[in-house]
């Protein structure tokens, strides 16, 4: 059984500065059959105009990645932290005990367009620590790259998997869930056909009873896909 997340039914958080989608229940959007998927609990898409962003704020037992789709994004937190997330890079930060942490838009001219995820860590309480690493092209085009979890780009403190995939119009990819696990397809750019069904940028696709994942391409697109215990 799948359950389709059409962009059209996400969240919208909208204000002078940003707009967010949310594809699970997240501030004003509370959805009781969008909660997340397991270890999943949000998926935010962001759209940040030029000199503004998130103002210092906290967070406690949570890893959050951050994926810039296009423009840059200033990180500063309370671990002494300060960098640009730019695209074709990837940060994870776990807030563990706690930690404080501001994102504002590194341009005094173009918007900003990036994901936030947060995945809920296996082990609450942990140190708090951060990672932001360039994505090599050579891992993620047409294939599946693992870029956080055990052994990819960054490391998650839980047993789950971000894979991320460039695919030109008309390649496929397939991925083997091992039993138990289930998936998450988020669609980052252009179009894609799961096993019939087409889902196109902001759409997301979430299953638990898969054993392979075939996907193709029916345009040049840019998918992410979560492997979760």
């Amino acid at each position: 059984m799948a359950l389709l997340h059409d962009k059209s039914i996400r969240g919208r958080t909208q204000m002078g500065w940003l707009d967010s989608f949310h594809t699970f229940s997240f501030g004003g959007f509370n959805d009781p059959s969008r909660m997340g998927h397991r270890a999943l609990r949000v998926i935010n898409e962001d759209r940040v105009i030029s000199g503004s962003g998130f103002g210092a704020h906290e967070h406690h037992n949570m890893d959050i990645v951050t994926y810039v789709i296009s423009g840059a994004l200033k990180h500063e937190d309370s671990l002494g932290n300060g960098s640009v997330i730019s695209p074709g890079e990837i940060q994870r930060m776990s807030a563990g005990t706690g930690i404080r942490h501001s994102e504002m838009n590194a341009s005094d001219t173009d918007p900003v367009h990036f994901l936030q995820i947060w995945i809920i860590p296996d082990t609450q309480g942990v140190e708090p620590s951060y990672e932001q690493k360039p994505i090599p092209d050579e891992l993620v085009d047409g294939k599946l790259g693992l870029v956080a979890g055990r052994g990819g780009v960054v490391s998650l403190n839980s047993d789950n998997q971000l894979h991320l995939c460039k695919l030109s119009d008309a390649e496929t990819v397939e991925h083997a869930f091992a039993p138990g696990r289930a998936g998450f397809i988020q669609i980052v750019d252009g179009m894609v056909e799961i096993e019939g069904e087409r889902l196109s940028a902001g759409d997301g696709l979430q299953f638990s009873d898969r054993e392979v994942c075939t996907i193709k391409a029916l345009s040049d697109c840019e998918i992410l896909l979560f492997d979760l215990a």
